[in-house]
C-alpha cells in the first residue's frame, strides 16, 4: 500500500510538472508571436513613414514640373491632387479585397513558423 501511494506522489508530481512546462510553453509562443507581430508593424510603420516622405518630395516635384510644362501656376498641383483621388477612390471601391490582404498578411504572419514547428508542409 506503501509503495502504491509511492508511485501516485510521483505521478501526481510528474503531472504538476508537465502541466507547469505547457503553461509556460504556451506562454512563451506567445510572446514570441506578439513580438514578432509587433516588429512586423513596426518595421512596417517606419517603411510608410518613409514612403509617404518621399511621395510627398516627388508629389511637389512632379507638380512643379507639370506647372512649369502647363504654363500655369497650379495645374500641375491639380493634376497630381486628381490623380491622388482617382488612386483613392479606386482604394475605396476595392476596400473589402484589401482589408481581406491585410488581414490574411497579419495571420500568415502571426502562424509563420508554426507549420515549421509542427512538422507541416
Amino acid at each position: 500500500m506503501n509503495e502504491a501511494r509511492e508511485h501516485l506522489d510521483e505521478l501526481k508530481e510528474l503531472a504538476t510538472d508537465y502541466i507547469e512546462s505547457r503553461i509556460e510553453l504556451v506562454k512563451l509562443k506567445a510572446t514570441e508571436k506578439v513580438s514578432r507581430v509587433i516588429g512586423v508593424f513596426l518595421t512596417l510603420m517606419i517603411l510608410v513613414i518613409i514612403f509617404f516622405l518621399v511621395l510627398i518630395a516627388v508629389s511637389i516635384v512632379a507638380g512643379a514640373y507639370l506647372n512649369s510644362v502647363m504654363s500655369s501656376q497650379y495645374a500641375g498641383f491639380l493634376l497630381v491632387a486628381g490623380v491622388y483621388c482617382f488612386a483613392l477612390f479606386i482604394l475605396l471601391v476595392k476596400r473589402k479585397s484589401v482589408e481581406q490582404f491585410f488581414m490574411s498578411q497579419v495571420i500568415r504572419t502571426i502562424y509563420k513558423n508554426d507549420d515549421t514547428e509542427t512538422g507541416g508542409s
